[in-house]
């Protein structure tokens, strides 16, 4: 409790009281006899003067107990919290006074540092604080309080000195006394220990309590909020309980009557198709694909070839093990286990995972089948048809009228579907594509299924050539995406017939996200929205981002499904050539067309003009289109960084043809 070392004569005796304390004489002049019996209070110094020895620190009529302390007093400075204010001594306006509880917590220690960097200092002991304390009559709580009171407003603690040298006095109002506090400090120098001791670490310690005890409030209502929190929780989950076991039966009852009112609508639905069939018979030829009857009307050019799907019949052998391979069952043997044609269709499964997988011979094997039998075989390598629980029969349904539903054009059809379709699964797994965005199963059940739908039921004539004829598919997609739209709702058509709804396993959320990623797939292929879809891709590929959002997962899967589209151009060459001897004569079909109407024809159209339009367009597309594409789509996914290799063997095929001609 003293004023530090620099101030060795402002340090009162020990504060220590003698339990017996001599009466008279020696320091018995300034012992305290506790009540009944007070003993009268002896003058200032009276000890010293009787005895000639120093008095006890406890003594000076401090209401001590045999404990040595005032329990009031205990608590009051137990709570006390260190005071400061300015103040003005003579004419110096800028010095600061304080009063602190001293070092071992039993005094007070008041201070005061004037501008000068000079500090004064005095210490006081329980008794000295209670000898000035009697003086005022207050209680120790009163003077406490008062003490805090004249702290806390400006100037109300003054100074008597006008130039203090080696001692200040300190004049405190005291409310409620009859006399102020007046307090004498001694000076302890210039020593910044002591402005530390005296003003900055008690500021500090007091800023640390207060903060925490702020922080202890914050954690206490978070605390009782929480406990609320978790009460409501509970009685909500009660709540919630006793709702689910009032709904579930109506939900029940519901669905009978959902599933009631779907049938009798059917019903309806087919009566009134068949009714309008009989009015005019010519709209439509495809309600055997629809037993249910959702009946399609045809709605192509009438400069197309009147195409009758003709379901397939799929090898059930390979199907069977197909399921076997990727449901880790073998148990069972091929349903018809003598008949071996099922294994020229596994030898080209087994290259599903490669570059050069040869649809022409799956197509070959599979009695025109490929399509059927690729997207069985995926659905079930990616595990989508366990996954979402896919209803058998009702899948053999959908591809059965999926691949009926393509015609047989020189390019267009199923085989190239089914080719499409394998070259996306290449991008997505072996070329990293489902690790780099983070594909979802819904992600990869639209994949799949966009390419295998993706030119579904083409009539073999471009979207240029709709336009130009006005044709009806035109006028009904206002000239935009014409074939993309039309490819893509008639599937969905196709699904609003329950034996071929291959989605109705998945709850609303998983059907939207996957109907709305197909559309923006098939829209893609759109060879007129290339160039605002790859530049997005490359301004997007200059992002350093995770590929995270759904727009973004979207845009590259648009881009996966488009390199497939044209990775002919890319294929072994004995495949691509193979390829473009069939777009050339998808191409000239159109073009003698356009000559029959008196039309211009299209670019590279011209069957008399095949030995040397058709390689400059082939040359064309591979530098304008297939190479920035797949360059870009390296760029991407470094695994495809060999496709544009053949791509420019593939090229340099067509220019060492120019130059022998």
């Amino acid at each position: 409790m003293g004023c530090g070392k620099s101030s060795p004569q402002a340090q009162p005796p020990p504060a220590q009281q003698p339990q017996n304390p001599p009466r008279g004489g020696g320091g018995g002049g300034a012992g305290y006899e506790p009540k009944p019996k007070p003993k009268p209070k002896p003058k200032a110094g009276g000890g010293a003067a009787g005895g000639g020895a120093k008095p006890p620190a406890g003594g000076g009529g401090g209401a001590n107990k045999d404990d040595g302390g005032d329990p009031e007093y205990t608590k009051t400075l137990g709570s006390f919290e260190p005071l400061f204010c300015t103040l003005q001594v003579g004419k110096d306006k800028n010095c600061y006074a304080c009063c602190v509880k001293s070092k071992d917590e039993k005094g007070v220690e008041f201070g005061c540092v004037l501008a000068s960097q000079d500090t004064f200092t005095a210490a006081l002991s329980e008794a000295e604080l209670n000898a000035k304390r009697e003086k005022t009559g207050c209680t120790w709580t009163k003077l406490f309080a008062a003490l805090k009171n004249s702290f806390s407003v400006t100037r109300k603690v003054t100074c008597k000195d006008s130039n203090p040298a080696n001692t200040l006095t300190l004049q405190i109002p005291i409310d409620g006394g009859r006399s102020p506090l007046t307090i004498q400090l001694k000076t302890a120098g210039r020593e910044g220990i002591n402005v530390h001791r005296l003003f900055l670490e008690p500021l500090c310690a007091y800023a640390v309590k207060k903060r925490a005890s702020k922080e202890d409030e914050k954690v206490q209502k978070i605390e009782a909020e929480i406990g609320v929190k978790n009460g409501q929780q509970v009685e909500h989950g009660q709540k919630l309980a006793s709702l689910t076991a009032e709904v579930k039966p109506l939900a029940e009852s519901t669905k009978s009557a959902q599933e009631d009112a779907r049938a009798a609508k059917d019903q309806c639905d087919m009566v009134s198709k068949r009714i309008a069939k009989l009015k005019n018979p010519q709209k439509g030829s495809e309600d055997h694909l629809y037993p249910a009857g959702a009946y399609r009307y045809v709605l192509h050019t009438t400069h197309a070839k009147e195409h009758i799907p003709t379901p397939v019949s799929p090898n059930l052998n390979a199907m069977h093990l197909v399921k076997q391979k990727y449901n880790g069952d073998t148990s069972n043997a091929p349903p018809n286990a003598d008949n071996n044609s099922h294994k020229e269709i596994l030898t080209v499964l087994e290259k599903i995972d490669e570059w050069d997988y040869d649809v022409f011979a799956l197509q070959e094997h599979t009695n025109g089948g490929s399509l059927f039998m690729t997207t069985y075989t995926l659905l079930y390598k990616y595990g989508l048809v366990q996954h979402y629980n896919i209803d058998e029969k009702v899948l053999t349904n959908f591809l059965s009228a999926v691949q009926s539903g393509y015609h047989p054009n020189p390019y267009h059809n199923s085989t190239h579907a089914a080719d499409v379709l394998q070259i996306t699964h290449y991008i997505m797994k072996p070329g990293g594509m489902a690790d780099a965005i983070s594909m979802t199963k819904e992600d990869q059940l639209a994949a799949l299924l966009s390419a295998a739908i993706h030119d579904y039921d083409h009539p073999g004539f471009n979207n240029n050539f709709h336009c130009r004829t006005q044709a009806y598919l035109a006028t009904l997609y206002n000239d935009r995406s014409v074939l993309e739209n039309h490819h893509i709702s008639q599937v969905f058509d196709i699904m609003k017939n329950p034996q071929y709804n291959v989605l109705c396993s998945l709850d609303e959320a998983q059907r939207r996200d996957v109907r709305d990623s197909m559309i923006e797939m098939v829209l893609s292929t759109d060879m007129g929205n290339h160039a605002k879809i790859f530049q997005a891709f490359r301004k997007r590929l200059q992002e350093d981002q995770e590929w995270s959002r759904k727009e973004d997962q979207r845009l590259a899967m648009s881009i996966a499904i488009k390199m497939a589209d044209i990775s002919n151009c890319g294929r072994p060459q004995n495949l691509y050539l193979e390829w473009a001897k069939k777009i050339a004569e998808e191409f000239y079909c159109q073009g003698d067309v356009e000559q029959k109407l008196n039309f211009p024809i299209s670019p590279f159209m011209d069957r008399k003009k095949d030995k040397t339009d058709f390689p400059k367009g082939q040359i064309s597309f591979m530098n304008y289109i297939v190479v920035p594409l797949f360059e870009s789509g390296a760029h991407f996914l470094h695994d495809l960084d060999f496709i544009v290799g053949k791509i420019q063997s593939n090229k340099e095929y067509w220019q060492n043809k120019q130059d022998d001609e």
